[in-house]
């Protein structure tokens, strides 16, 4: 299992048969995990989400799938998983991956998920490839996405009727000073 530990939380790679077994049974994901899930892990826009990621992961070789899955975020205090994080595919050829994430409104405003997103940019810039991250048409009302977009080091760079859209570049990311 790999995963990326931080404060508060602990980030899980998802695999692809997970992904799967999450769609028919959040219960059997769960005991796979041994970790308790939040019931609608997979739900409403997740649900169609992971529907995506399923799809694309089938069509790219397996050294890929980080790029492409998500990644459970498991509140260590709660030893819950309560949300997911991850990129829509590897970094394009301008060295883009767009980022995507949602929690469990319950564990909203606590700092988790702005602490999933450094550490998901974090690793994403540990790869030579990947040299931006974007977050595209963010929902014009969803302003704590937007506001963990924000704290993050993310810029907006435009919006229209879609939504909001934000880009944070590595050489303009807390990432470069520390790596």
């Amino acid at each position: 299992m790999t995963m990326i530990l931080s404060h508060s939380i602990k980030l899980v790679r998802l695999t692809l048969p997970q992904l799967e077994t999450g769609l028919r049974s959040i219960r059997d994901l769960a005991a796979e995990l041994n970790t308790p899930l939040v019931e609608n892990l997979f739900a409403g826009d997740a649900l169609r989400a992971v529907t995506m990621k399923i799809d694309k992961m089938r069509k790219v070789p397996q050294q890929l799938h980080p790029w492409f899955t998500y990644w459970l975020i498991v509140i260590l205090c709660e030893n819950t998983g309560a949300g997911l994080v991850g990129f829509k595919g590897d970094p394009d050829a301008n060295g883009e991956a767009e980022i995507g994430y949602g929690i469990d409104p319950f564990y909203q405003n606590r700092g988790y998920m702005t602490e999933a997103v450094r550490e998901m940019i974090n690793w994403a810039f540990s790869h030579p490839q990947c040299l931006a991250i974007t977050a595209k048409d963010v929902r014009l009302d969803n302003y704590p996405s937007q506001k963990v977009l924000v704290k993050t080091g993310f810029a907006e760079t435009g919006s229209d009727e879609h939504g909001v859209s934000f880009r944070l570049a590595k050489n303009q990311s807390s990432f470069a000073e520390k790596y």
